[in-house]
């Protein structure tokens, strides 16, 4: 069955320092002609090739396919304001890089590097670290594996020349102006979950295990209970405390919900190699089960 073009899920005539020239180009043309050339390659896998036939076209499917998926992501990466990432988003990166600023400034830096070139800039889950990478590529058949792109951008001069010739670097702040940081943040969210789902330790099971409170530093200021005989650990300062934590014994971390926060401080201290699980919904699931709490200690 063949592959289909999928349409642009957003206004190329509203990103601006893109224009609705280049973008129309780069998705018809580009785009369209990886999806084309992949249908191609497989027409002629279907006639049953062997030997170094067989693995040139295995070759070129594997550089189609990448080039069709990851424009794909390119394209519904665009359409948002780049300034406006969501909380979660921030503290996502921010866990991993440090701040915000520090990952914009690697993931530009990278970009402005494949200036003249070829290749892409990807903002990457690790689930191994339970961590976002910033990955180059330079050409479609690069990955990291294990991982999950979540924010693509594209360097070959295809995706800029049109619109700023051999200014690269002003490309690059035109398209993170116009990241929709809505649609990154449900990918990384969707990747977190996916990669966690069997860590989760099941509400009143905790058995002997250290409890953890992870919760936002800013979440846990405004709580009035936690968890009986928890400790407070600042998610963002993970690598800092993960140290500390006896290597003999399970550690279960919790946060609000169950979702990100506590899922991937497990997949970090399970990397750092200690045995860590999140409690499934979090404090919210604890409290609607009617089991015990205490008052909120201080931050530690």
């Amino acid at each position: 069955m063949d592959m289909l073009i999928q349409d642009l899920s957003f206004d190329p005539a509203r990103t601006p320092g893109l224009s609705e020239r280049l973008l129309r180009s780069h998705h018809q043309n580009n785009y369209g002609g990886a999806v084309k050339r992949l249908n191609d390659i497989r027409r002629l896998l279907e006639q049953r090739p062997d030997g170094p036939a067989l693995n040139g076209l295995k070759r070129e499917e594997l550089i189609a396919t990448n080039s069709m998926l990851l424009h794909e992501l390119y394209f519904d990466s665009l359409g948002g304001a780049g300034k406006d990432m969501a909380e979660l988003m921030a503290f996502a990166i921010s866990t991993s890089f440090g701040s915000v600023e520090r990952w914009r400034e690697e993931f530009t830096a990278m970009g402005r590097a494949l200036a003249g070139g070829s290749g892409w800039v990807l903002l990457s889950w690790q689930a191994r670290e339970g961590r976002l990478v910033n990955q180059w590529a330079a050409d479609h058949s690069q990955s990291l594996a294990g991982g999950v792109p979540i924010l693509a951008l594209d360097m070959y001069e295809h995706a800029y020349h049109l619109d700023h010739g051999a200014q690269a670097g002003a490309y690059v702040e035109a398209f993170m102006a116009n990241i929709a940081w809505d649609k990154v943040c449900t990918r990384y969210q969707r990747a977190v979950h996916a990669a966690s789902s069997e860590l989760a330790a099941p509400t009143r099971h905790l058995g002997d295990s250290q409890v953890l409170d992870v919760r936002r530093a800013s979440r846990f200021e405004q709580a009035q209970t936690m968890l009986p005989g928890a400790v407070w650990r600042d998610p963002l300062q993970v690598n800092t405390w993960a140290v500390e934590l006896p290597r003999d014994r399970p550690v279960v971390v919790y946060c609000i919900h169950g979702h990100e926060v506590s899922r991937c401080t497990a997949m970090r201290l399970r990397a750092a190699g200690i045995e860590a699980r999140f409690l499934a919904g979090g404090i919210e699931a604890w409290t609607q089960a009617g089991l015990p709490l205490t008052p909120r200690s201080g931050v530690t």
